[in-house]
Order: C-alpha cells, then structure tokens, then sequence
C-alpha cells in the first residue's frame, strides 16, 4: 500500500493560497463525493470544460480493454473550483490516482513530497522521454526522479485575416520560424496600414492588446527581457531593466499611444472573436482551443509567428505535467493510464481538435496535417521545438504573478501610462516573496 501523506490545517489552508488555475476553463456542474475505489479503479482529474472534456472523455474510454486490470473513473472539476477540489482530496487522502497541475504549482507539490517519482517506471520500460520538449522533462525532474508527463504541449500564435492584410498592402505574419524578416518594425507598419478611422472613430484595429500574462511575457522576451535573474535559481525580478520596460511600454502604446488596439470598453462590448469574425480586427493571439470558432468563418484565417525583436522571437510554451499522488493505491495502473493517455488517446484528442498533442511525431503526424482552417498550423508546432522558456521555479510562483498581473492591468487598461514606474513597483513587491519561494540549491 502506498503511503499516505498527512497535510495539517495549516499546510492546507497555505496550500489553498495557490493561483487559480489554467487561465479560459469553463464552467459546467461540478462533482459528486469521492467513494472507496475498486481494488484496481483508477481515477483521473482534469479541469475542463466543454467541448474538450467530452473529448478527453471519449478518447479514454478503450483504456479499460486495453488494461482489463484497471478500472478508469474520470472526474471532471472545470474552471476555478479545480483547485480547491483537489487540495481539499489531497488534505482527506483521497486524491485521484493522475490529475494535472500547472507548472508553477509543480515545486509546491514537490516541495511537499507528495507525487510519484515515474523514473523506475520510465526505466523499466525503457519509455521514450526524447518524443517530448527536453525542457517539460527538466522541469518535472527532481533530484533524479521524475515526477509527471506530458498533459499537452501547446503553444500560442497570431491568428490573422489574410484577406484584410492582403488589401492593406501589409506584411503577412511569418510562418517559419527562423525567418529573418517579420521583425518588431515590420509588425508596427502592418499595425500602421491595417487600422482605419472614420473621423475620431475608429473602424478597423489591427491587433487585441490581451492582458494575459503568457502575451506579456511573450513581449518581454521578444525585447531580450525577463522576467527574472535565472528562472531555475530566481534570486530577483528584473522586469523594472531596460529591455523589459520597453517591451511593456511599447505593448501598451500600441492601444494607448497609437490606437491600434481596441480599449478595454469596446473589448468589454464586442470581445476579440467577434471583432475578428465581423471583420473590424485583423489579428489576435490565442491557442489551438480557438480553431472551432474559426472553422467556418467567410476569410482566409491562418497563424504566424510573434514578430521577432532584440531577444529574437519568442513564444509561451505551455507543458502542465500529469502527476500521480503518493496516496495512490494503484501506482501501475496509474503509470498505464499515462501512457496510454500520450499514445493510442492522444489520436484521439488531436483529431477531435481538443489539443496540440504531447509529442512532436503526434504533432506532425494529426495536427499539422488537420485540412480545416486555420492555415499554418505547423507554426505551433515549430514554436514548441524552438521557443520554450521556463517558468521561474518556485514554490510561490503562482501568488507572485498574481502580484505581477494586478499591476500590469493598470497599465493596460490606461490607469498608469508609465511602464516603468509599474514595473519598479512590482520588483519591490515580489523580491521578497521569490526568496521566500526558493526551494532548491
């Protein structure tokens, strides 16, 4: 039997002090009572909500005869009831069996010694870590263990009206990624040919100024910023450096200074997808999630890379483990049921336009080769091979970029114009909770 792990109040209610999770999960009823499982049932967690969950769902229901020894029980807790649900399983040691966590809350867990090490697995069966990003491995690596796969690695891109550019005469987003062009100053005159007034109104918008804080630190990095000194042994913030302050500075003047993004009142009205869709903006960021809402529109819609700057291009690369608690009664079913989730499921989940995929054969042999809009999907993929970057590893990474986004909203939404007297606040703020977050030499 495998050991259980006690949390104290106290180590659960500062657990509980967590981010919220995965930012775009949706709502849908929540979850009955947790009951004594069958000797070889199985369980796992996940957050989300239509149509993706369906997916998930549908695409692991042949577990059960490809393993006839385990039993899978698949529990759904969307949107931000998530986390609680699953620190409050884990205070009663009653945890499912794989659930995913962010990446940011991975050193909290770990720290707690409370997940799977998979390495005598993985060793065991000889199991191929190479088809996955070096970097996820390295983030759910621990002292020589390993302790998660790969939920899905997914990346972002610009969505663009191909119709739109082409009439303005602007430069298409790129769709390889060691382009040399498609630089900061060519994206500024698309900006520039793609928005259009009527009088002080204006009619068109190039680009949606997102607060997402995955866009941001997108930005940053493209200027040759960071976020902080080293993210694998953070010591400070150095958003308030040079190259930071300008990459936020020009990323707010696009809607302050120049106009060529809509603010946040007609954002509030209208929302990007329909901006987009009734054709009044030319291009936005998002994820494979938005291709159903693209799948039908009446332009040509296709995806470029972020243009590249003095940090060369960039992207956010998302790769949230699979973890396996240590109160998990059946650890070998569990294992199973990773492993078929990343093979004979992940087809599945591809083809059926619920992820990007796990592993780069499964990206290029289903989602490159998807016939429906948008066009260029390959750019994700190559993103993900090219432009992973780290989330700083720390056990309060998630409460310090609460901290980080509640002063770049103001920024954002025109509160505070000054891009540097936002960040110097913010490094006084966070460099005392990232030594309280270290937890590793």
């Amino acid at each position: 039997m495998s050991r259980r792990i006690n949390l104290s109040r106290r180590e659960f209610l500062r657990m509980a002090g967590m981010s919220s999770l995965a930012a775009g999960v949706y709502s849908i009823p929540g979850v009955g009572s947790v009951v004594a499982q069958d000797p070889n049932e199985v369980s796992i967690m996940f957050w989300d909500g239509p149509p993706l969950i369906g997916i998930r769902e549908q695409a692991l229901i042949p577990f059960d005869e490809a393993y006839p020894d385990c039993k899978l029980d698949f529990i759904s807790v969307p949107g931000g009831g998530y986390n609680d649900k699953l620190l409050t399983m884990l205070a009663a040691n009653e945890a499912p069996d794989v659930f995913i966590i962010r990446i940011g809350q991975l050193p909290e867990f770990l720290s707690k010694d409370l997940l799977v090490d998979l390495k005598p697995y993985i060793d065991a069966e000889n199991y191929d870590l190479s088809q996955f990003p070096d970097l996820a491995i390295e983030a759910y690596t621990h002292e020589g263990g390993i302790y998660g796969v790969p939920d899905n690695v997914a990346t972002i891109a610009l969505f663009y009206n191909q119709d739109m550019f082409e009439e303005a005469g602007a430069m298409l987003p790129t769709a390889q990624w060691d382009d040399e062009g498609w630089t900061v100053d060519d994206f500024f005159s698309s900006c520039e040919k793609l928005t259009k007034r009527d009088g002080n109104r204006t009619t068109q918008y190039a680009y949606d100024v997102s607060g997402w804080d995955k866009i941001w630190q997108i930005w940053v990095r493209i200027f040759g910023g960071q976020l902080v000194d080293d993210p694998f042994f953070p010591t400070e913030c150095v958003l308030n450096e040079a190259p930071a302050v300008e990459a936020l500075q020009f990323y707010a003047d696009l809607r302050w200074e120049h106009g060529f993004a809509p603010r946040p009142d007609a954002m509030a009205e209208f929302g990007t997808d329909t901006l987009m869709q009734t054709g009044r903006l030319a291009m936005f960021q998002s994820g494979s999630w938005s291709f159903p809402n693209y799948r039908n529109v009446d332009f040509n819609v296709a995806l470029g890379h972020f243009p590249a700057g003095k940090g060369g291009r960039a992207n956010y690369v998302f790769y949230y483990p699979l973890v396996v608690p240590k109160t998990t009664e059946v650890p070998e079913c569990a294992w199973n049921l990773l492993k078929f989730f990343n093979g004979p499921a992940m087809e599945t989940i591809i083809k059926e336009g619920g992820l990007q995929g796990t592993t780069f054969e499964a990206q290029e042999k289903w989602f490159v080769t998807d016939p429906l809009p948008p066009a260029n999907k390959h750019v994700m993929v190559d993103a993900a091979r090219h432009f992973v970057a780290p989330d700083p590893v720390l056990t309060n990474w998630d409460a310090i970029t609460r901290i980080m986004q509640a002063e770049l909203d103001l920024l954002f939404i025109g509160e505070e114009r000054d891009a540097k007297v936002v960040m110097d606040k913010i490094v006084e703020e966070v460099n005392p909770m990232i030594l309280e977050g270290q937890w590793r030499s």
